[in-house]
C-alpha cells in the first residue's frame, strides 16, 4: 500500500465547526408543548362523573373494560315511595316516563374507576 501525499493544513483558513444552541432549544420546547397538549387533550366522550374524558383516560378505559355504551345502561330506578305524598301518582308518572322513553342514541361513557382486566 502506498501513502498518498496530503496537502498541508492551515488551521487559520480551515472552517470552524459550530454547534448552534437555539434550533435545538426551539425544537425541544415545541416537542414538550406538543407532548403536554396531547396528554391533556380532551375528547368528546363523557365520563361517569359528567366531565369530558382526556385521551389518557379513554385509553385506560378501553384497556380496563371501563367503556359503557348507552344502550347497556340500566333504566332509572322507580321513585322512592317513602318520601312521596301520593305513591300511586309517582308510580304512574314513572311508568309514563318509561313508556315514552326513546332508545338512547349511540353514545359511550368512560368509567375511569374501572379495574377489570383487558378484555382482549
Amino acid at each position: 500500500m502506498r501513502r498518498v501525499p496530503q496537502p498541508p493544513i492551515n488551521p487559520a483558513v480551515r472552517g470552524l465547526e459550530r454547534h448552534f444552541f437555539w434550533p435545538g432549544l426551539v425544537m425541544t420546547l415545541a416537542g414538550v408543548t406538543v407532548l403536554f397538549g396531547g396528554i391533556r387533550h380532551l375528547t368528546g366522550v363523557d365520563t361517569t362523573d359528567g366531565n369530558a374524558a382526556s385521551e389518557v383516560q379513554l385509553m385506560k378505559a378501553f384497556s380496563t373494560a371501563g367503556v359503557q355504551y348507552a344502550d347497556q345502561q340500566a333504566p332509572p330506578p322507580p321513585p322512592n315511595l317513602d318520601n312521596v305524598a301520593n305513591p300511586a301518582e309517582a308510580l304512574d308518572r314513572w311508568a309514563k316516563e318509561q313508556a315514552n322513553r326513546q332508545p338512547p342514541a349511540w353514545k359511550i361513557r368512560v368509567d375511569i374507576s374501572a379495574q377489570a382486566a383487558c378484555p382482549t
